[in-house]
């Protein structure tokens, strides 16, 4: 077998490695966002966003300790 007839795998590696490397350090950013974002999330938006997730006006009162009419006002 001829040596020009081997495919030349390395070509891509710098690609592959640049991917790998935005990958890997976006992640642990994106991660610290989403959780910044959870730990300031407004009582209405947190309301709203359990509606979203299919929770009762009543088990997300009980949920967020709040009453049920506080969570009327936040999906009115």
């Amino acid at each position: 077998m001829d040596a020009s007839a081997v495919p030349n795998r390395s070509a891509a590696l710098p690609e592959i490695m640049t991917l790998s490397f935005i990958w890997w350090g976006l992640l642990p950013l994106l991660l610290i966002i989403a959780i910044v974002d959870l730990a300031t999330m407004s009582q209405a938006r947190r309301v709203r966003l359990l509606r979203r997730a299919g929770l009762t006006q009543s088990a997300i009162a009980d949920r967020l300790q709040i009453s049920r009419y506080r969570v009327r006002q936040a999906l009115a």
